[in-house]
C-alpha cells in the first residue's frame, strides 16, 4: 500500500452538460469544465493541480464519458474524492467514477480510441425539454442512404474535407474510423462513431454531410468525391455542437495503437 504522500494518478470519468461552459479547456475569461474541476481540486489539496483530459470538447458539446487524470499525493480514497469533488462542482458537471492508478497513467497519452454520439430529432416538432440536447432536423431522412454514407466513412481515410481550421498545424489529417452506425428510436436518431482520433469538428462535419445525403440533397457519389478531394470548401456545413456527446474513451484492447491527439 503506497504511503499517503505517494504520487498516484486519479482517473476521473466525467459527465457534463456543455451548454453551460465555453468548452473543456481552461480560458482566462470564460467558465470551462477544466477550470471548475481544477478549482475544486485546489480546495481539497490546498495547492494547484493540473487536470489532463483525453481531449478537448468545444463550447456546447456534452460529455457522458470524458476521462481526465490528475497526478497528486494520495490524500483521498476514490469514493471519498468522488463525493468531495461533486460537492464542490456545479450540478452541470458530475464525476461519475474515480479510479486510483499508477502515477504513470495519463488520460490523453494512454487513450486508444474515442466514441462520440450525435443525436438528431427528425420530426416537424421538437419537444421543448430536448432543446439544447439534440439537433432538430425536419427534412425526411432515408436510413438506407444514411447507412451507405456511414459505411463509406469507415476505415482509414484522409478527412481533410471534413475538418475545420483549428488555428494550429496538424501532422496529418488521416484518421481511422473503426465503427460508424445509426440507431433509430421513434423520432430520435443516434449516430455513434468510434475512431483512433478526431480532427477539429470532424464529427459535426461528417454528420452534416451525412444528413444531406440522407435527405436527398447530396448524391452519395458526390460525397465520395468530396472525401477524395480533401477540400473542406466542397463539403456541406457543420451541424451545431449541442447534439454532440463524448460517450466513451477507450483504453487498452481491442485498440492496440495510441489515440491520435486532437
Amino acid at each position: 500500500m503506497p504511503s499517503p504522500q505517494s504520487k498516484v494518478a486519479y482517473k476521473l470519468t466525467i459527465s457534463y452538460h456543455g451548454a453551460s461552459f465555453a468548452g473543456w479547456q481552461r480560458q482566462k475569461k470564460e467558465v470551462t469544465v477544466q477550470s471548475l474541476i481544477e478549482s475544486a481540486l485546489e480546495k481539497l489539496w490546498k495547492e494547484p493541480l493540473h487536470v489532463e483530459a483525453s481531449g478537448r470538447t468545444d463550447t456546447g458539446v456534452h460529455a457522458i464519458g470524458q476521462v481526465a487524470s490528475v497526478k497528486a499525493s494520495r490524500k483521498f480514497e476514490a469514493e471519498t474524492l468522488l463525493r468531495a469533488l461533486n460537492a464542490n462542482l456545479p450540478p452541470q458537471i458530475r464525476i461519475t467514477q474515480i479510479q486510483i492508478k499508477a502515477a504513470t497513467f495519463h488520460a490523453r497519452f494512454d487513450a486508444r480510441a474515442k466514441t462520440y454520439e450525435y443525436l438528431v430529432w427528425n420530426a416537424k416538432v421538437l419537444p421543448p425539454f430536448l432543446l439544447g440536447q439534440v439537433l432538430h432536423y425536419t427534412w425526411p431522412l432515408d436510413l438506407s442512404r444514411i447507412q451507405q454514407v456511414l459505411d463509406t466513412f469507415k476505415g482509414n481515410h484522409d478527412f481533410a474535407a471534413f475538418t475545420s481550421n483549428p488555428g494550429y498545424e496538424r501532422a496529418s489529417t488521416i484518421r481511422e474510423i473503426f465503427d460508424f452506425k445509426v440507431r433509430k428510436q421513434a423520432e430520435l436518431l443516434r449516430f455513434q462513431v468510434t475512431a483512433n482520433g478526431f480532427l477539429y469538428r470532424m464529427v459535426r462535419n461528417l454528420i452534416g454531410s451525412t444528413l444531406h445525403v440522407g435527405d436527398g440533397r447530396l448524391p452519395l457519389q458526390k460525397l465520395k468525391s468530396i472525401l477524395a478531394s480533401c477540400d473542406r470548401t466542397q463539403a456541406p456545413a457543420s451541424v451545431p455542437g449541442h447534439g454532440l456527446y463524448l460517450k466513451k474513451v477507450h483504453y487498452g484492447a481491442p485498440y492496440p495503437k495510441k489515440l491520435i491527439p486532437e
